[in-house]
């Protein structure tokens, strides 16, 4: 006979499964400071709680199944699943653009002044403050928007990326956001910015 969910060894067995989930958003609100931003040393700290809770839960439900505490395992599984739905969102590329604009806006602000004043054209080399937003220090200004690119692949063939416009997009707007890709810009993020894939 296996154990029931609502004993204490029950209870004691489901919240050591979801107690390394716990941990997930936790670490969204800690590091979404701005002194952290997305270094590595945050990248490294939510893959070694990610990697916890997923080894933690697994195994209680695990232990749970050769006990044969079907109620157990079941409830720690909804609740490992529930855990693995917030830290998904949690690290979803829209937060992801966001907090980067947020954390850049004077940067971005300064930038498209500049451009709207005609100082930028062509390709642009990034001032230090925005440098940091776009790793491959891929820019460029035409006559109607300035494109930062924000990740590319390794092949240069797929980019994304925050541009400017003077006008208004249009639904047929297309960017060119590496050497083999175009993208769309899908929406505005602020102050005249768009998120651009």
């Amino acid at each position: 006979m296996g154990t029931p969910v609502w004993s204490r060894r029950g209870l004691l067995l489901v919240v050591l499964g979801c107690s390394g989930w716990l941990l997930v958003p936790v670490l969204w609100l800690a590091l979404a400071s701005p002194p952290l931003g997305r270094s590595y040393f945050e990248q490294g700290l939510w893959l070694v709680a990610l990697v916890a809770a997923a080894l933690v839960s697994t195994a209680v439900i695990l232990i749970a199944c050769a006990k044969r505490s079907w109620g157990v395992a079941v409830v720690s599984l909804v609740l490992a699943a529930g855990g693995v739905a917030v830290a998904t969102r949690q690290h979803s590329q829209g937060d992801y653009v966001d907090y980067q604009y947020r954390t850049h806006r004077a940067a971005l602000a300064d930038l498209a002044w500049d451009y709207r004043a005609g100082h930028l054209d062509g390709s642009v080399t990034l001032p230090a403050d925005v440098r940091s937003l776009s790793p491959s220090g891929f820019a460029y200004a035409g006559r109607d928007v300035l494109f930062v690119q924000m990740w590319q692949n390794w092949r240069a063939e797929s980019g994304t990326g925050l541009a400017y416009f003077t006008k208004p997009p249009t639904p047929t707007t297309v960017i060119p956001t590496a050497s083999g890709d175009v993208g769309h810009p899908l929406r505005e993020v602020g102050d005249g910015w768009w998120w651009v894939a």
